[in-house]
């Protein structure tokens, strides 16, 4: 995670290995090729997300409500997997994260979608597209989770304001 989190496709077999504790043929013991190992590891780092973001999901409340639970959670995932955040972004960013692959990674995230396509259908949301939403709010939770970071004493402050921004970009 750390290697691809640094590097994106890029990383080496060898310093996968290397970050991994292992030696470099071992990798292909479990892998077939290099881009076999990124789209699992992909797939691992959004069941990890999704152990943070799904739990609890409040699927009768409110729109509102059930965007907050996604933020939060989003924003504790990230900041705890700061590589796997990294990482993940690289992934999609590549090109070798075949679409197969990206949709078996969004469906724990599901009843998320299908709350923001009822919220865009309802105008509860702007009428955008949800992979546009999806992008803007992972934005504005990144920009969260970075502020978060260097300034931890005002973790509750920057959680709050960001999801205040958020709910502002996504709603008419």
């Amino acid at each position: 995670t750390q290697a691809v989190a640094e590097h994106g496709a890029m990383a080496t077999t060898s310093s996968i290995a290397r970050g991994a504790g292992v030696a470099e043929g071992t990798l292909f013991t479990y892998f077939e090729n290099k881009e076999t190992l990124f789209r699992e590891l992909y797939l691992h780092l959004k069941e990890s997300l999704a152990a943070t973001v799904m739990p609890g999901y409040p699927h009768h409340a409110g729109y509102r409500e059930r965007m907050e639970h996604v933020f939060q959670h989003y924003v504790s995932w990230g900041l705890a997997n700061t590589a796997g955040r990294f990482a993940v972004s690289r992934l999609a960013a590549t090109g070798l994260i075949p679409e197969q692959t990206r949709m078996q990674g969004m469906e724990p995230f599901l009843a998320v979608a299908s709350m923001m396509t009822d919220g865009v259908r309802e105008r509860v949301l702007v009428d955008a597209p949800v992979s546009f939403l999806s992008s803007v709010i992972e934005h504005i939770a990144d920009t969260t989770i970075i502020h978060v970071s260097k300034h931890p004493q005002s973790a509750d402050h920057y959680r709050e304001l960001g999801f205040r921004i958020l709910w502002r970009a996504i709603t008419p």
